[in-house]
């Protein structure tokens, strides 16, 4: 349908209606991109120039906000809380401004404003984990503990993340780490984990095992499920149980140890009962902290590593390849002990070698330290081309030897031409108690 238009008169008014649209239009379409232009360069002046060209836009007065109360310079907290106001006027459901604006109250020392301002920002959005965590801390600054760790406790509900910061906080006001614990810290793995590690680092073991403790109780809890008792990585907990090594001695150490695998994620199958090697059969695929084996990747002319194509038994060996550029020493490869003094042990290993030169090959030697020496011994060496090979070392813990190590070895071989190549392969490493007769050579 054709839509005529009367006069010439009319032709000339829509025309002209037409044209002042389009310029309006173009017009609000430029000052909103100024606006937003302005916005970008991130400066006070800029701000103000932003709400200049669009007052109506919440945004633009936030901004400005923050530019006023955040600026290290030349802070003005007075005209920051104007423009919150102004935003939040312009958008009542702004949790960040009204978040800003309890903060901006709270530095001029407005309390009331303050408080009226952080529950505004709750009621908007309560599962804000910053206005919980802000809300939380302005609360201990009014001596409201109780209130002030319910907001803490739900911020770290809502953010895990912020478990380490809330403990250290809350340790400050309320020294009991168990209240601690049982008000700001949900019973959470995840929660306690870098609480534990962070505390171990700055050297305090004391609270570190209280949070430890706690950890253990709930998570070796009959009424928690196997799923989630067998969930927590190892490499997670070495951190502790090494810092208690070094600060509280072998006996702190054992316990620690026998704790974290109590609990830890993929156990690997048992070793033989009383045995002081854990993981013998290199079954975990773990080394490098606690009761695991340690050594480095990078030995000079040697490669270390997992072997799960050769293996004495279960699913994997720990395999040696030496590239025949040295006559070595070799002591890389270790794993903690701590024996009983004047108990019989027996050290069993199973080893094979391929192409294994030199007159020295590997073996096995225990090493411990006691008050008055130290005393090294060790197996037979291995060394040519051999199937799995089962070697024996009966030992007796002398007096004061409370901890120590067995470690693999090959010791430099004073033949000439004694550059050492090939490969050995280590399984099924075991160290038991036994009776005075079968500790005898």
């Amino acid at each position: 349908m054709t839509f005529v238009l009367p006069s010439p008169n009319g032709r000339f008014l829509l025309v002209l209606c037409s044209a002042i649209l389009a310029a309006l239009l173009s017009y609000f379409g430029m000052r909103n991109a100024l606006a937003a232009h302005y916005q970008d360069t991130d400066t006070r002046a800029g701000y103000e120039r932003a709400v200049q060209l669009e007052p109506a836009d919440a945004r633009n007065w936030y901004l400005l906000g923050r530019s006023y109360l955040y600026d290290l310079e030349q802070p003005d907290a007075a005209r920051a809380i104007q423009s919150f106001r102004k935003a939040v006027s312009l958008d009542p459901y702004s949790a960040e401004t009204m978040l800003d604006l309890a903060n901006a109250y709270d530095g001029e020392g407005d309390t009331a404003h303050a408080r009226e301002s952080y529950v505004a920002a709750q009621k908007v959005y309560p599962l804000s984990a910053d206005v919980c965590w802000s809300y939380g801390n302005f609360l201990l600054r009014q001596g409201q503990q109780q209130e002030a760790f319910a907001q803490i406790r739900k911020a770290v509900e809502l953010e895990p993340k912020r478990a380490t910061e809330a403990f250290a906080l809350a340790m400050r006001v309320q020294p009991d780490a168990k209240v601690v614990l049982d008000t700001v810290i949900p019973a959470s793995t995840a929660d306690y984990l870098p609480i534990i590690g962070a505390l171990a680092n700055a050297g305090d073991l004391d609270t570190a095992q209280v949070v430890w403790e706690r950890l253990i109780a709930f998570q070796s809890n009959g009424l928690q499920s196997i799923e989630l008792r067998q969930r927590v990585p190892l490499r997670d907990m070495v951190n502790y149980v090494d810092a208690a090594k070094q600060r509280r001695g072998p006996a702190a150490y054992v316990r620690a140890w026998q704790q974290a695998v109590s609990i830890m994620q993929n156990p690997p199958p048992l070793d033989p009962p009383g045995s002081l090697i854990w993981d013998g059969g290199f079954e975990s695929g773990f080394a490098g902290g606690g009761f695991a084996w340690r050594y480095s990747e990078h030995i000079r002319n040697v490669q270390v590593a997992f072997d799960s194509a050769e293996k004495h038994s279960g699913n994997r060996s720990f395999r040696i390849l030496f590239n025949g550029r040295e006559n070595l020493n070799l002591q890389d490869v270790c794993h903690d002990i701590v024996p009983e003094p004047g108990t019989h042990y027996l050290l069993t290993s199973w080893i094979k070698t391929q192409s294994l030169t030199s007159s020295e090959g590997v073996r096995l030697q225990i090493f411990v330290y006691t008050p008055d020496h130290n005393e090294a011994v060790t197996t037979e060496e291995v060394h040519g081309s051999n199937d799995w090979k089962q070697i024996q070392l009966p030992w007796t813990a002398p007096p004061g030897a409370r901890f120590g190590n067995i470690c693999v070895r090959r010791l430099m071989s004073g033949m000439p031409e004694s550059n050492i190549q090939g490969a050995a392969w280590i399984d099924d490493v075991s160290l038991v108690a036994v009776p005075e007769a079968a500790g005898k050579p």
